[in-house]
């Protein structure tokens, strides 16, 4: 049977969409999951029943408030049926109900002075990002990992000294399966909203968005990261109380090695370079890293952004050489560490970009390639990654990603020649 949303669901989700919401940093998330247990998982499950409802409800709202007709695109209700629905999954499911003296323990600091033992790191305001600019336009929001939150917290500590009734592991396994679904639900909204903007274009006659709706893009975005970085992350610590994995919290590892990432994202980008161009052999990449270079970081994060930027640097050097050159130019690979930031430049000999188009590559749906892949929603769910080039969500996103725990992204060009891509990630 198929799912219909109720009058009395969107009254609800309008209500949630009133609150702000909380900011949580990678530091914070570290520093909580560090020694999961029944009791701190099902505080965690407390704030995220919360928290997630107020965050799909913004998304509800402004996918129904989008302008010029976008809001009545197939693809777009589809995508806010999603929200909708996984809102009233995690608002509905049952909670237990626990004796007093079990909800006290809940709410009891570990530390015998009364006051609580461990302070969460605040979040810090990234510099590259301009005040609000990732904001929800219903709210006073603050999701992007930015400033101060909500009075919802996400905390660090409990008493977890002695067991805990059986009901509590049994919510918390069920709100785990619960996220899992919505997860698996979400997984092919980049490529639905992006159907969603292509229906609107051809209806429009439109070659490229305005500055609404590529703002709207990059809110919902970011939205998008925090939401399944929210939910990966719990899911995976409930996994870890089983299995735990060495340097890891949850899905973020604390000594993520660097060389060894890019390496692979390398070998990864040559491959599809090789396999899209039928080269026997894509530009080379020279590799400048130290071997023992780590940081605290999500690798699959990172993994995506090397991808996609050496993706458009190799297919870039063999548009501009041409498919039947014996030997390209060395694209080279630096990164280094700083006091604040982790940096990785990208310089490629593929031509450069010229000046006028600049603003255009941060643009989504820009794409140099003739024939867009056709969008199918099933394929690749999880982000543009297979293909060599065409949707024109490589760069946006990346920069999405790497501004998301406090870095950037920044590209200078010389046309005629070659560009050069910074990506950093902050350190703290």
């Amino acid at each position: 049977m198929a799912w219909k949303k109720s009058e009395r669901l969107m009254d609800t989700i309008k209500h949630y969409s009133c609150f702000p919401a909380t900011g949580v940093s990678l530091r914070q998330m570290v520093q909580f999951g560090e020694r999961p247990s029944t009791g701190t998982l099902f505080r965690a499950s407390q704030f995220l029943s919360e928290e997630l409802p107020i965050r799909l409800a913004h998304r509800v709202q402004e996918l129904g408030d989008l302008p010029d007709g976008l809001n009545d695109m197939p693809s777009i209700k589809r995508v806010q049926d999603w929200y909708s629905q996984s809102f009233e999954d995690i608002t509905t499911l049952p909670r237990p109900n626990l004796p007093s003296d079990v909800r006290e323990r809940l709410v009891r600091p570990t530390s015998p002075n009364g006051r609580d033992s461990k302070v969460l790191s605040q979040t810090t305001h990234n510099p590259s990002v301009k005040q609000g600019q990732y904001r929800s336009q219903q709210t006073h929001s603050n999701s992007n990992g930015g400033g101060k939150g909500s009075s919802r917290r996400y905390y660090a500590s409990t008493d977890d000294e002695g067991d805990w009734p059986p009901e509590l592991n049994d919510y918390n396994k069920r709100f785990s399966r619960t996220l899992q679904g919505i997860k698996s639900r979400h997984d092919s909204v980049v490529t639905t909203v992006a159907q969603g903007i292509l229906e609107w274009k051809r209806k429009r006659q439109r070659m490229q968005i305005d500055s609404n709706i590529q703002s709207f893009l990059d809110r919902f975005y970011m939205s998008r990261i925090g939401f399944r970085m929210l939910i990966g992350q719990h899911i995976a610590l409930t996994d870890q109380r089983q299995a735990m994995e060495p340097n890891y919290v949850g899905i973020i590892c604390t000594q993520t090695n660097v060389r060894e990432l890019a390496q692979e994202a390398i070998d990864n980008a040559r491959f599809v370079c090789e396999d899209h161009y039928g080269l026997f052999d894509s530009p080379k990449v020279r590799l400048v890293c130290k071997p023992d270079l780590h940081f605290m970081y999500v690798p699959a994060h990172l993994s995506h952004m090397l991808f996609e930027l050496l993706k458009n640097s190799l297919r870039a050097v063999v548009e501009a050489h041409g498919q039947g050159k014996e030997e390209f130019p060395l694209t080279k690979v630096i990164i280094t560490e700083g006091n604040e930031d982790i940096t990785i430049k990208i310089s490629d000999e593929g031509g450069g970009i010229p000046r006028s188009v600049i603003p255009l590559v941060w643009t989504y749906m820009y794409t140099t390639v003739e024939t867009t892949p056709s969008l199918d929603p099933d394929f690749n769910k999880n982000d543009f990654k297979a293909p060599m080039a065409g949707f024109g969500y490589g760069l946006p996103i990346s920069r999405l990603y790497a501004r998301y725990f406090g870095g950037d992204l920044k590209l200078i060009s010389m046309e005629g020649y070659g560009t050069d891509v910074y990506l950093r990630e902050s350190l703290f």
